[in-house]
């Protein structure tokens, strides 16, 4: 028996979950004291929410699956690509999903479309987090299984 395969499923399971909870944690934090969305327009507004929730969420997935036995300038590379993936992932997820829409009454007869802010906030999240978290640890896989690097 391979005494590397215990060893890989169990770093691998670890860093998955502790990425999910600690990106999502750093993602909502961020967004909590540094995204302020008034006053710009709705395409503005997306970018800057991406923004803001994937460069905390990207850097933490990559503290997450840094590995020391990588070389550092392998290891940035991949950092700045899980960054990149975390960031544009969420626009992605928004312009292609549907988000919530509700009508408010507005004087006597007018209806005004209400978007769900809490809608884009959750969709922007989750996709940021996984996304990052699955392409870091399609990163871990390739550098253990063919470069032996646990």
């Amino acid at each position: 028996m391979n005494i590397k395969i215990p060893i890989l499923v169990s770093s691998f399971t670890a860093r998955f979950f502790l990425g999910l909870i600690f990106s999502s944690f750093a993602g909502f934090i961020s967004w909590v004291f540094f995204f302020d969305g008034s006053g710009i327009d709705q395409n503005v507004y997306y970018v800057k929410q991406s923004l803001v929730i994937g460069i905390p969420v990207g850097f933490t997935v990559s503290l997450m699956w840094w590995n020391t036995e990588s070389s550092g300038i392998m290891m940035a590379a991949q950092a700045v690509v899980i960054i990149l993936f975390a960031i544009s992932l969420p626009l992605l997820v928004v312009n292609f999903s549907n988000i919530d829409v509700g009508t408010t009454l507005l004087g006597p007869s007018l209806r005004v479309p209400v978007v769900s802010l809490g809608d884009i906030f959750k969709k922007m999240l989750m996709g940021a987090v996984l996304g990052g978290n699955v392409l870091a640890s399609l990163f871990f896989l390739y550098r253990s299984l063919f470069h032996k690097e646990i």
